[in-house]
């Protein structure tokens, strides 16, 4: 009788824990689409996380909208290039079209972040350094929950717009129509609970 209730209390349990996992990971696909974008037409200082296909280069587009007597005011912080990765480096990537002085005077590479942990990180020392009260979090759509998740776990009093890239060959809204995009978003997801709990208990 007693295995007979430990057998179905077993079973509930677990059933219970996938319906909520996939009911999260609904509602995670649903808060990727739901992220609103910064007006860029607003100037502001920016950060861009790498790691995504063309975060750098699409995330420096969002430039061209800024007043050009203002672009030198404000800074811009490239995070997680790996080391190696240098100012020449990122003209080349660039092309001739970006404002080139801009590469100069106001952009700086962060080669030690390793993962959206130490992007938060870095990014905390690169804010007190510069005095910086705000800026916009440019990362592609599907890493923009957990990012901002670590990045306000270790700024909490700092600003932060989003600006999220759209990846082109991932389509969130049809993600059961790709095995590669609804893998991504699963192990995105993961990755986000694992980053929340961890939040949570070390603030507990």
């Amino acid at each position: 009788m007693f295995y007979r209730v430990s057998k179905k209390l077993l079973f509930f349990s677990i059933t219970s824990i996938l319906i909520s996992f996939l009911i999260g990971l609904l509602g995670f696909k649903e808060k990727i689409l739901s992220i609103k974008n910064y007006n860029t037409k607003k100037d502001s200082n920016i950060v861009i996380l790498t790691g995504g296909t063309n975060r750098i280069k699409d995330g420096l587009k969002i430039i061209d909208n800024f007043n050009k007597p203002y672009k030198k005011r404000f800074k811009i912080l490239v995070s997680g290039t790996g080391k190696g990765y240098s100012k020449k480096t990122l003209k080349k990537q660039l092309g001739s079209n970006f404002y080139p002085e801009l590469v100069e005077c106001c952009i700086d590479l962060d080669s030690v972040s390793k993962n959206t942990l130490t992007n938060a990180s870095e990014t905390s020392k690169w804010v007190l350094r510069n005095n910086i009260k705000e800026f916009i979090l440019i990362t592609s759509n599907y890493h923009m929950p957990r990012a901002i998740l670590e990045f306000n776990n270790s700024m909490p009093n700092q600003k932060i717009y989003t600006f999220s890239i759209r990846p082109k060959k991932h389509d969130i809204e049809k993600w059961l129509d790709s095995y590669e995009t609804f893998s991504l978003i699963f192990k995105e997801f993961c990755k986000y609970i694992v980053a929340y709990l961890r939040i949570k208990i070390l603030t507990f």
